[in-house]
């Protein structure tokens, strides 16, 4: 009897373990990558290069819309919003286009938020204590943090939030590159 009670849970365990491989092998991952360019915003009466008071200044930059093109992801992949588990920043880069001599000396640290029609804004990416010569930032992400009702959206909005120390070059041109990862799974 004990010896038939100890095969029934371990049959069980097993046609459990076994459902659950089959739903891990029916997940869709997928990347999808996004480029914006931005201009840093001209700040009124200052002159490239000289440094700001101690303490610095607070940089915001406009929102900038983006087409998530999320319907088409999803159809490309052959399922659904509802069947859409998860979506994550992956990552985020930040690099100087234009002009070529720019980097983010002027630059102590700074903040990627995301929003949406329906969405609140909230952070997304950042790094502080900018090393000097950079002209490509690697921003740190929450990879934990499910970005699912701004992604089915058809626009999702960029902002930047920086804190300089220095005037930038007016004009400087930026260009965003992130990655989000999308997980859906058909069996759910």
């Amino acid at each position: 009897m004990k010896k038939m009670m100890i095969l029934s849970v371990i049959a069980i365990s097993a046609v459990f373990a076994s459902c659950n491989k089959v739903t891990q092998l029916a997940n869709i991952n997928v990347d999808i990558p996004y480029n914006q360019q931005v201009s840093v915003p001209q700040i009124p009466g200052a002159i490239y290069g000289i440094p700001l008071p101690p303490g610095g200044a607070t940089l915001n930059f406009p929102a900038v819309p983006v087409a998530t093109n999320s319907q088409d992801y999803i159809a490309q992949n052959k399922t659904s919003i509802e069947k859409v588990v998860n979506v994550y920043l992956k990552s985020l880069a930040i690099q100087i286009l234009s002009p070529a001599n720019q980097n983010f000396d002027f630059l102590d640290n700074i903040q990627v938020y995301i929003s949406s029609k329906s969405q609140p804004e909230r952070i997304i990416a950042d790094q502080y204590n900018i090393p000097k010569g950079q002209t490509t930032l690697n921003l740190a992400t929450s990879t934990d943090v499910n970005l699912k009702n701004y992604f089915i959206e058809d626009t999702i909005y960029f902002r930047l939030n920086a804190h300089i120390n220095a005037v930038p070059i007016s004009g400087t041109q930026l260009n965003i590159a992130s990655v989000f990862h999308m997980l859906a799974n058909p069996l759910l």
